[in-house]
């Protein structure tokens, strides 16, 4: 039976806004010359199709979607002698078009995924099937709901021939494990890091600016800085200096420096953050 939910939403446009979910257990033949006038989500769940748009036809089989912005022209068929079940999502809001675009993908985006741990559809379905219960009036449960599913997009498929997000960090994660241990060795380089991993440190850092956007040397001061905010407030009794040290700086003047480039303030300024009262007495380096 095909499944088409309409949610109830305010009147005030929501950062991502739900227009439409559901499920069509033999997809229909359909052309839109125009597009269609929101963000469009369609999705194979058993059988195949193919989505045409500007100029290129995509196969549509089980674990693949394709997200379509809004006025995009397209045309989808079942592939002959398939039976093709879909399901889809069209939404808008106010932050729509920049989140998308801040994903980095494109006016028409094809995603694949692996069907062994398929959260994409489970999130899906949940959202249908809450959809169907009529348990959110406000709308901001479904905002919620469908900024979960494109993040999920955004870690579990892929988008070209690489592996997805989740993927490429199951590679790393072993290294990150150690440095989560050993981060507090000032003597950790970018050669032992690849060390870990067995590669070499030009592919280490492209690992790394794939999954970070910054070097594999830059997460490791990032990671260093993270654990100085952490123990700063709860170990009142540790001077900046010893915290420095404790995080793996060579020497105070380097971790202030650092610290002041990256937070914009000193250390002894944030921990003031977290101080109760105004009678505090500065800890000497």
């Amino acid at each position: 039976m095909k499944r088409h939910v309409v949610p109830a939403f305010p009147a005030e446009l929501l950062p991502l806004q739900l227009e439409t979910i559901g499920m069509n257990p033999e997809q229909e033949t359909l052309e839109r010359p125009n597009g269609y006038p929101y963000f469009h989500w369609l999705q194979t769940l058993e059988g195949e199709g193919e989505l045409s748009v500007n100029g290129q036809t995509w196969k549509m089989t089980a674990c693949s979607g394709v997200l379509l912005t809004p006025g995009t022209p397209h045309r989808y068929e079942t592939k002959i002698g398939s039976r093709w079940r879909t399901s889809y999502i069209t939404f808008q809001g106010s932050m729509a078009a920049s989140f998308v675009q801040s994903l980095g993908w494109n006016m028409a985006e094809r995603f694949q995924w692996e069907a062994g741990n398929d959260r994409i559809t489970a999130q899906l379905e949940s959202m249908l099937a809450f959809a169907e219960s009529g348990g959110d009036p406000s709308g901001w449960r479904y905002s919620a709901d469908l900024y979960r599913f494109l993040t999920l997009l955004r870690t579990d498929a892929r988008t070209d021939n690489r592996p997805s997000m989740s993927k490429r960090l199951e590679r790393i994660q072993s290294l990150l494990n150690w440095l989560e241990n050993e981060f507090a060795n000032p003597g950790i380089g970018l050669a032992e890091m690849a060390t870990q991993l067995g590669i070499g440190e030009r592919q280490l850092n492209e690992r790394f600016r794939e999954l970070f956007g910054q070097t594999a040397y830059a997460y490791l001061i990032q990671l260093r800085l993270r654990k100085a905010k952490e123990w700063l407030p709860s170990r009142p009794d540790w001077t900046i200096r010893r915290i420095g040290e404790a995080v793996g700086f060579r020497d105070a003047s380097h971790f202030v420096a650092t610290f002041r480039q990256k937070e914009g303030m000193t250390p002894d300024t944030y921990r003031k953050l977290y101080r109760t009262g105004t009678a505090s007495e500065h800890q000497p380096d």
